[in-house]
């Protein structure tokens, strides 16, 4: 709790010069009136007028941080006053202090010592005028009063140069920050570039062996085995559609931050139907004719061809039907299959497609489902998305 509090405590303090300086002039009138008190020059009621002033040397403070020089100068034309009209002796440190202190703190120290060089030359002129000896003057009562003064500006001086430095350090503190920021986003952007070689280094030599090979094998096979040959030509035909998509993929990785970007979206449906037919399915694509953000088109591309891609690979599925719906500002994307369905729900638990499923959903701000469709079997693969969502990444 006071560690808690104390940060507050000086925050709060921060926050409310006036009350720092109020307290100053207080601290100033009252240490002018006890000189004004105790001085054995005082006489009873006749020295009323000097507290008046040593109300003013107070009140004139709560300008200093505004207007310091001004201050000086008032406090100095009032001391002039003061002694001009004979009242009690206050000195000449004590009402200056704190408006030297104020301008050397806001850098005007010429100002200060200009100042108090000219109160102090005045000072022992009218003194010696009045037939004070100079050499008790200036050995005796000139030293301390010129040292309080130049202690006051020291004060003042440090006060800024220490702000100044405070200042300084967050500025580096603040350029260090961007710099590391700039390097960290030098490194994505450089493994970035690696990952985009490496995709295309390796899965691009091996699907472009796949179409070559795939197509020598379609002119070699005999006539009278369509069923080969219809395979090969679906193996041919997906290694090309993944081999347009690895471009595409390594285009945007190396283009990350780029406003111009190209992906795959809901056009791109009719193409993964008819792969899905060429696998022996009775795949169907039906729906309402829905405008979409880049970005969501993208997620449900995505999330069609890995549903799709399960199907072939896991459910020993004959049909497959593709539903997209417009509710609101809501699509729903619906993946039913007729497979064997799953026999628990251990075998719903994510695995790395699912789990990509989910996720792209999750990155759109929607949701994704995986259930058995029941008895008869067969899964289904819900997502609901922002139809209307604003492409993200673009200005």
């Amino acid at each position: 709790m006071a560690a808690a509090a104390e940060p507050t405590r000086r925050r709060w303090i921060r926050l409310s010069p006036m009350l720092v300086d109020t307290l100053l002039g207080y601290l100033v009138a009252m240490a002018v009136s006890a000189a004004v008190l105790t001085s054995p020059l005082a006489v009873g009621s006749a020295s009323w007028p000097a507290y008046v002033f040593a109300l003013g040397f107070g009140v004139v403070l709560l300008w200093r941080r505004r207007h310091p020089v001004p201050v000086l100068l008032v406090t100095f034309l009032g001391i002039c006053v003061y002694y001009t009209l004979d009242y009690p002796p206050i000195g000449l440190a004590l009402p200056m202090a704190a408006a030297l202190f104020s301008v050397a703190e806001a850098g005007r120290v010429r100002i200060g010592v200009v100042v108090s060089l000219v109160l102090v030359g005045l000072a022992v002129y009218f003194q010696v005028a009045e037939g004070r000896a100079a050499g008790e003057l200036l050995g005796y009562e000139v030293p301390p009063v010129v040292a309080l003064m130049g202690a006051s500006l020291a004060l003042g001086d440090g006060t800024r140069s220490r702000r100044l430095l405070q200042a300084s350090q967050r500025e580096r503190e603040r350029q260090t920050r961007l710099e590391q920021q700039h390097r960290a986003e030098q490194l994505r952007a450089e493994e970035r570039l690696v990952l985009a070689r490496d995709l295309h280094d390796t899965l691009g030599h091996a699907l472009a062996v796949v179409s070559l090979q795939s197509a020598v094998a379609t002119e070699s096979l005999p006539e009278r085995i369509p069923a080969a040959q219809q395979a090969v030509g679906e193996i041919r035909s997906v290694s090309r559609q993944a081999m347009a998509e690895l471009r595409d993929t390594v285009t945007r990785l190396r283009s990350l931050d780029s406003t111009d970007r190209t992906a795959v979206g809901l056009d791109g449906l009719p193409t993964l139907v008819e792969l899905a037919r060429g696998s022996g399915l009775q795949a169907t694509l039906r729906g309402d004719e829905i405008e979409v953000s880049d970005e969501v088109g993208l997620t449900v591309y995505r999330i069609v061809q890995e549903a799709l891609t399960n199907v072939i690979r896991h459910a020993d599925a004959t049909a497959v039907g593709i539903e997209l719906r417009s509710r609101g500002d809501r699509l729903i994307v619906t993946i039913a299959d007729d497979g064997r369905g799953v026999t628990s729900a251990a075998e719903l638990v994510a695995g790395n497609g699912i789990r990509g499923m989910r996720e792209r959903a999750e990155s759109c701000d929607g949701q994704l489902s995986v259930a058995g469709s029941g008895p008869e079997g067969g899964v289904t693969v819900c997502a609901v998305l922002p139809s209307r969502q604003a492409d993200q990444g673009r200005p």
